[in-house]
C-alpha cells in the first residue's frame, strides 16, 4: 500500500493535473485523502466542470440546492491559480450565487465559460460577465442577455454558442457579434426576440443557425466557409408572394462556401436555387427538404424545367447528402439538376423518408437512370430503420 501511495506522490505535476481534470469534480476533491502531497492538488485544477450530479442526491430540493451552492462556494474559495474553464450545467437557478461565481471568474481570467440551465426560468446574465476579457469560448443556454451600452466586445473570443437565449432586440445580437473581432465560430439556436440578424465577422469561418428567421445579412464575412441553416418557421409564403426570408439572396453572395447544410421548406428551396453562385464554389452540400401534400407541385416542376438551358457548372462540388427524400417529382428534379451540373461529383448520398407509402425501390431506380456529368459519381441509397 505504501509503495502504491509513493508512486502516486511521485507522479509528474502535468500527469497529476491530467488525472484531476478527467475525474468528475466530486471525485477530484476526494483525492485529497490519497496522501499529504495530494491533499491540496485539487485546489489548482484549471478546469471546473460542475453538474447537478456533482453533489450527493437528496430528497428535498432545497437541501440539494444548498449542497450545490456550498460545494461550488467552497470550491472557488479554496481554489488557487487560474481557472481556464468553468462549465456549469444545472436545473437549479440560484441567481445571486451564480452572479458571485461569475464575478470570481472575471477576476481570474476564465478562458472557456459555459452556463447551461434546464429550468423553466432563464438566468439573467450579470454585467460582470462582459468583463471576462480573457474569454475565448462562451456557451450560454436558457439565459437573458443584455450587453451594457459601454460594452466594447470580447477581444479574443473565438467561439460563441447561444441556445434558448432571450435578447431584447436585434441590435443586442448585432452589437455582441460585431464587437467580437476574433470570432471564428458562431452557433445560434432557438433565439428569442431576434429574427432579423446582421452578422459582421472578418474572421468568422463557421456559422450554424437553427430557429425562426425573417432576415439575415452577412456583412464583411470573407472567411465564412461552413454554413448550416435550419429554419423552423411554421409557414412561409409561396414563391413570389408576400414577405419571406432573404436567405436566398444572402447565400448567393457567399462565394467562399466549402460546406453548406440546409433544412428548409421545399417551396422556398426553389427560390434558393434561382441564385446558384454559392453552389458553384461549394465542395460539400447537405440538405433536408420539408415538403407537404399541399406544396405547389406544378410551380416547382415548371421552375426545374426552365433550368435545363442554364450553364451552371458546379466545378467544385464533390459530395452531396440528401435527407428525408420522399420521391416527389420536385425533389428528384433537383437531384437530377445537381447530377447534370456537377462534373467532379464523387458521391450522392440519399436517405429516403421513413414510411410505408414511400416506394424506395422505384425512387432508387429513377435516380440511377439520371444522366451524370461525372462518370465517377456514385449514388448511395441508405436504408431506413424500417427496411
Amino acid at each position: 500500500m505504501e509503495l502504491q501511495i509513493d508512486r502516486l506522490s511521485d507522479l509528474p505535476e502535468n500527469v497529476i493535473e491530467t488525472i484531476l481534470i478527467n475525474l468528475p469534480i466530486r471525485d477530484a476533491v476526494r483525492t485529497s485523502v490519497l496522501s499529504h502531497k495530494w491533499m491540496y492538488k485539487w485546489t489548482t485544477i484549471p478546469e471546473l466542470v460542475i453538474h447537478d450530479y456533482s453533489i450527493p442526491p437528496a430528497e428535498d430540493e432545497i437541501v440539494r440546492i444548498d449542497k450545490l451552492v456550498n460545494f461550488i462556494d467552497r470550491l472557488l474559495l479554496l481554489h488557487k491559480g487560474p481557472v481556464r474553464k468553468f462549465d456549469l450545467s444545472t436545473g437549479f437557478l440560484i441567481d445571486s450565487s451564480i452572479d458571485s461565481w461569475i464575478r470570481f471568474l472575471s477576476r481570474n481570467e476564465v478562458k472557456e465559460l459555459s452556463l447551461q440551465f434546464q429550468g423553466e426560468k432563464p438566468y439573467k446574465v450579470p454585467y460582470s460577465l462582459f468583463y471576462c476579457q480573457a474569454i475565448t469560448c462562451l456557451n450560454l443556454s436558457s439565459c437573458i442577455l443584455k450587453p451594457p451600452s459601454v460594452f466594447e466586445g470580447f477581444s479574443v473570443l473565438k467561439s460563441l454558442n447561444l441556445k434558448y437565449v432571450i435578447l431584447f432586440d436585434d441590435e443586442d445580437l448585432e452589437t455582441l457579434i460585431s464587437n467580437c473581432i476574433a470570432l471564428e465560430r458562431l452557433r445560434l439556436i432557438e433565439l428569442v426576440g431576434c429574427t432579423h440578424i446582421k452578422i459582421r465577422g472578418l474572421n468568422l469561418q463557421h456559422f450554424y443557425f437553427s430557429g425562426e428567421l425573417t432576415d439575415i445579412c452577412f456583412i464583411d464575412a470573407p472567411k465564412l466557409s461552413f454554413v448550416s441553416i435550419s429554419i423552423h418557421n411554421s409557414h412561409f409564403e409561396q414563391v413570389g408572394q408576400g414577405e419571406s426570408s432573404n436567405l436566398i439572396e444572402v447565400l448567393g453572395s457567399l462565394t467562399g462556401l466549402e460546406k453548406l447544410t440546409i433544412e428548409w421548406y421545399f417551396t422556398q428551396v426553389i427560390q434558393l436555387y434561382e441564385n446558384f453562385s454559392f453552389l458553384v464554389f461549394s465542395y460539400f452540400l447537405e440538405f433536408y427538404l420539408i415538403s407537404y401534400e399541399d406544396v405547389a407541385t406544378e410551380l416547382v416542376e415548371d421552375f426545374w424545367e426552365a433550368q435545363g438551358h442554364l450553364d451552371c457548372s458546379m466545378n467544385h462540388l464533390r459530395v452531396v447528402r440528401a435527407y428525408d427524400i420522399g420521391g416527389a417529382r420536385p425533389e428528384l428534379q433537383f437531384i437530377k439538376f445537381l447530377l447534370v451540373h456537377s462534373p467532379v461529383l464523387e458521391t450522392l448520398n440519399v436517405t429516403p423518408r421513413s414510411g410505408k407509402n414511400i416506394d424506395k425501390m422505384t425512387m432508387l431506380e429513377e435516380l440511377l437512370r439520371f444522366r451524370r456529368a461525372s462518370a465517377s459519381a456514385e449514388i448511395i441509397h441508405n436504408r431506413t430503420s424500417e427496411d
